[in-house]
């Protein structure tokens, strides 16, 4: 595999024009905030967003192992986000705000995936064409979910196309909301790039990269592994079935990996084990279920189409090292219907192997096949058409084409935030109490909110709160229904009481979020501790 330096320069700039083009939304709700409405620093999946801050909250704070901010039981801390909390312990160094550091997070993540997705496509291109080829339809790359809105069409009335909320499946996405997503796709192919030349070589420095980089994938994303595990094991059993035989050496660096990978999995276990982390995981597994395949099918769209062409040339031909990417594609399609609590994640990173496939497709089948073809000769004659001209203009129109959602994902994000959506954006008011509470209480004070301000106090000042997130919260609907009814003045002064001794709740946030369930009325036990113009803040009387 050589790479020119032309071929650096390019993939640099192109990543950086990709990773500005990410950041139009969130630039853009910087630029609408206002002295009154305060930008929440993310357009997509916000609710996720203030739970990675605060991990870095948690870093931030000293700690390395995460308390569960988004829910009132005092359990146990784990190791577990550690990504964001190691943002945390870098932003104890750096004296940077947490959205700061997760925005330079993203950009310096970001980088490193792309520059390493154009690494792990020269592994299987020769061609430089082939191999941009991949790296966009990688980077900038999406399935049809343009074309449903255009025709107002999807298979589910209750389900939009998988290009607006599959975020684990796409690059663009990807890079757009979340930094740790960025880095488990690159160690991920590192893992697959470094057993190969292992393989390919017998170096073992590449086995303790590969070994390495898969145990950084664990640390990060516990599941995420097991797509690698897969991949390189349905690689070396095809290999084996053709030569009929097992490589010794095949066969130690797949043990070694599987056996470097148990302590972190049996860690991990213990665990979720605890009943609230249960309840964590039963809420978790809820929410990712795979859709049906046709939604994954229209989700890849043209780039899916091109891969199949792509992995039968593969197949066709007996393709040495390519084959790990059909045993990557395959063993996602089993892992995503599997009875896990993980399903739809383990469509991590899978988009890599794919575009490289699309590549394969588009240069070994879809362009030669166009070059055959009579009509298409005799018509390019005619008017006088180079076909070398015909062949670019295909290419980009097939760039053009798969890349829709994403610009959509991108203006559609932009013009919300530039219209000040209610979603987007917090009133100054509401920050003002947040920080109060920041300055006046300890983080494990836990603040009885609604849930879109308890996602949001954790996020900005570290602290625990009874309810914030459909997963993080143990017990979600039971707290939901609690808040609700406590808030909407359903609750006797003593039942309201006994809610808050027994959820260990200090203060009550009383804003403009709580004040839409209902007709509340502020008990005798709680003393008003904070105002201004539209939050009140509340301390339980007796400390409770």
């Amino acid at each position: 595999m050589t790479i020119t330096r032309a071929e650096l320069r390019w993939v640099v700039a192109a990543s950086l024009m990709v990773l500005l083009l990410s950041s139009v939304p969130i630039a853009a709700g910087y630029a609408a905030q206002t002295s009154d409405q305060i930008f929440l620093g993310a357009v997509y999946d916000f609710l996720d967003y203030n739970v990675h801050l605060a991990g870095i909250q948690t870093g931030l704070r000293g700690s390395w192992q995460y308390p569960l901010l988004h829910s009132s039981e005092a359990i146990p801390p784990a190791y577990v986000k550690t990504f964001y909390i190691a943002l945390g312990q870098i932003g104890r160094v750096l004296p940077l705000p947490p959205r700061v550091l997760y925005e330079l997070a993203r950009w310096l993540f970001g980088l490193w995936m792309l520059l390493t997705m154009y690494f792990f496509a020269a592994r299987f291109l020769g061609s430089v064409a082939l191999r941009r080829v991949a790296f966009l339809l990688f980077a900038l790359g999406s399935g049809l979910g343009w074309l449903m809105l255009v025709f107002g069409w999807q298979p589910r009335p209750d389900m939009a196309a998988v290009d607006f909320w599959l975020i684990d499946l796409y690059g663009f996405f990807s890079l757009m909301v979340f930094p740790h997503f960025s880095a488990v796709f690159a160690l991920m192919w590192t893992t697959v790039l470094a057993f190969l030349e292992h393989w390919h070589t017998g170096q073992r420095r590449w086995l303790a990269v590969g070994v390495a980089s898969a145990l950084a994938v664990q640390a990060i994303q516990p599941f995420a592994p097991l797509v690698v595990d897969v991949a390189l094991a349905g690689d070396a059993a095809w290999k084996w079935l053709g030569l009929r035989r097992i490589a010794p050496r095949e066969i130690f660096s797949l043990s070694l990996l599987a056996a470097a990978q148990m302590p972190l999995l049996l860690y991990s276990m213990g665990v979720f084990n605890h009943p609230v982390w249960q309840s964590f995981s039963q809420q978790n597994a809820e929410a990712i279920t795979s859709p049906s395949p046709i939604y994954y099918l229209l989700g890849l769209g043209l780039p899916g189409a091109l891969a199949v062409w792509g992995a039968w040339h593969v197949a066709r031909h007996k393709t040495g090292e390519v084959r790990v990417l059909i045993a990557w594609v395959i063993g996602v399609m089993i892992l995503i219907y599997l009875p896990t609590q993980f399903q739809r994640r383990f469509t991590e990173a899978v988009m890599g192997p794919l575009a490289v496939l699309a590549a394969i497709g588009l240069g070994n089948g879809l362009l030669p096949a166009l070059r055959r073809w009579g009509g298409l000769k005799r018509w390019l004659a005619r008017v006088g058409y180079p076909y070398r001209r015909m062949r670019g203009l295909v290419v980009v129109l097939i760039i053009t084409f798969s890349l829709q959602s994403s610009l959509y994902l991108t203006l559609g994000g932009a013009l919300l935030a530039a219209t000040h959506s209610p979603k987007l954006f917090d009133r100054r008011e509401v920050i003002e109490a947040v920080d109060w509470l920041g300055e006046h209480s300890d983080w494990q004070d836990t603040v009885f909110v609604s849930e879109r301000t308890g996602s949001l106090i954790p996020a900005r000042i570290g602290h625990r709160v009874f309810l914030g997130h459909p997963i993080e919260t143990a017990y979600y609907e039971a707290k939901t229904a609690a808040v609700e009814k406590f808030f909407s003045g359903a609750l006797t002064e003593d039942e309201g009481k006994a809610l808050l001794v027994e959820c260990g709740c200090r203060f009550v946030f009383y804003g403009p979020a709580e004040r839409a369930m209902g007709d509340f009325a502020p008990p005798t036990f709680l003393k008003a501790v904070f105002a201004n113009e539209a939050v009140t803040v509340f301390e339980v009387a007796d400390g409770s």
